[in-house]
């Protein structure tokens, strides 16, 4: 059986070094890490997620759709928690604005636009997989919410913060269930009804749910 040829060994360690002495976790004085390759493996990852699911997910699945090393995956992530969680974690600060526009119906609109386009691509079906897992997997379900779900609402919080400044809605505005109802939204969209995500589902639960909590008098 052929063994993978693992190309980012080479880039990693100098001349002479070994894979055994590599165990200890010692940083490499080698080239710098090649980045493009961690987000090809993220990628694998997540493929391998949404096809098996958390639970059968395993790092020989991931190496061989990466066509990587096992051990180049050990090299970046101890489990296959932190690889799945880091995923997930970078895929959303790169896909997920944080607007700033000067207009609160604006920032809201532009973010859950983002937020639904991303949930529909492969992260949706990834995300899919891990919400069924979480009330089995306790140290997975905190690591999805602190890595992945509690950013995007720290997002929508500071635009009705924003909003709350230049006086576009009360002090008193229901905060907590504008971002909560936002969030439960798209993920119902996503997971029962297999509805789209598209902009007019957006405008319609900005519309007819977001604004008119916030824009209604204490």
């Amino acid at each position: 059986m052929n063994t993978p040829i693992d190309h980012d060994w080479e880039a990693e360690h100098p001349v002479g070094g070994s894979r055994a002495q590599d165990a200890g976790a010692t940083p490499s004085r080698g080239r710098p890490r090649d980045a493009t390759r961690d987000a090809a493996l993220r990628d694998a990852a997540l493929e391998v997620l949404a096809e098996v699911g958390y639970r059968a997910l395993t790092m020989d699945a991931v190496a061989a759709q990466a066509r990587a090393g096992k051990a180049t995956i050990y090299r970046r992530w101890e489990s296959k928690l932190e690889l799945v969680i880091d995923t997930c974690t970078q895929l959303a600060r790169r896909n997920i604005p944080q607007p700033d526009n000067g207009s609160m119906e604006s920032d809201l609109r532009e973010f859950l636009s983002a937020f639904a386009e991303f949930l529909s691509g492969p992260v949706g079906k990834g995300a899919q997989a891990l919400v069924g897992e979480l009330p089995h997997e306790p140290e997975l379900a905190a690591a999805f919410r602190d890595s992945f779900l509690l950013p995007q609402r720290d997002v929508l919080r500071s635009i009705i913060d924003r909003g709350v400044e230049r006086g576009e809605t009360s002090e008193h505005a229901p905060v907590d269930t504008v971002v909560e109802l936002a969030g439960a939204a798209l993920i119902h969209r996503l997971m029962l009804t297999g509805e789209p995500l598209d902009q007019p589902f957006v405008d319609r639960l900005l519309r007819e749910a977001l604004l008119p909590l916030l824009h209604r008098s204490p």
